[in-house]
């Protein structure tokens, strides 16, 4: 990954230590996408700039051979979002999801996070992963069987082109291929890492980026988000377990 100065003081060794930044929201999802601002304002990370900018999620009406058509659009904005960074000649890009959340520590360790990769020969990189936390000092650790998840990882642009071309393989074969059909984007990208030799996983040694607890645009969803007079629970609920989170990690 090429080191570069940080462009905008306001963003943190973090973000600056990438090409592009992108946020993948649903026009729709403003509820999302105002979390998420918030959460890069409590580090005083501005929002957008020409770093760091939300990207426009796709909402196809069928599945197509995807366990929905929600998962198909999750699948279909992550590949746009890469396609897109490829095309730009970016040297790496670091994806987000909307419903992300940043430990309370995030600014320090993101930073550590960031310089620690740099030393790396590496072509995906996880800053949040369910694998829990090592005990020690910040590293990466080589992933060597990978798990889904896909709310915070970067690409190095080199590995952009396979990437690529096998996500858009993956749209191509019928549900259940051997090699890979229609499936959750975070298990494609794990099923890229695992059957794509010389490709370099790592996940980063502390789980630095969480997901927020917040209404799923990929499943049915819950009872609590099902009917309209339950919504001040849903979002108490949700607000308290958010509150517990930033308190405990």
């Amino acid at each position: 990954m090429r080191h570069q100065k940080i462009a905008n003081p306001d963003h943190g060794e973090w973000l600056a230590a990438f090409d592009q930044v992108r946020i993948i929201n649903l026009r729709s999802r403003t509820d999302r996408r105002n979390e998420t601002m918030r959460e890069f304002t409590r580090y005083g990370w501005s929002i957008p700039d020409s770093r760091v900018s939300f990207f426009d999620a796709m909402a196809p009406q069928e599945a197509a051979g995807f366990p929905s058509a929600g998962v198909r659009g999750c699948f279909l904005s992550h590949l746009g979002v890469l396609r897109e960074a490829w095309r730009a000649g970016c040297e790496s890009v670091l994806v987000l999801e909307d419903d992300i959340a940043f430990t309370r520590d995030m600014d320090r360790q993101a930073s550590v996070a960031a310089r620690s990769l740099q030393e790396q020969d590496w072509d995906i990189a996880y800053f949040g992963h369910d694998y829990g936390n090592q005990p020690g000092d910040l590293s990466w650790i080589p992933v060597l069987e990978p798990r889904p998840l896909a709310h915070c990882y970067a690409v190095n642009g080199r590995a952009l082109p396979a990437l690529v071309a096998f996500l858009e393989q993956v749209l191509q074969r019928p549900p259940g291929h051997p090699d890979g059909g229609p499936m959750h984007f975070d298990g494609a990208l794990s099923t890229f890492v695992k059957r794509t030799p010389g490709v370099r996983a790592f996940r980063c040694s502390r789980n630095l980026v969480y997901q927020r607890p917040s209404r799923t645009d990929l499943h049915a969803v819950s009872v609590l988000d099902r009917y309209s007079w339950l919504a001040p629970v849903a979002q108490l609920y949700r607000a308290i377990k958010r509150l517990y989170w930033h308190r405990v990690r």
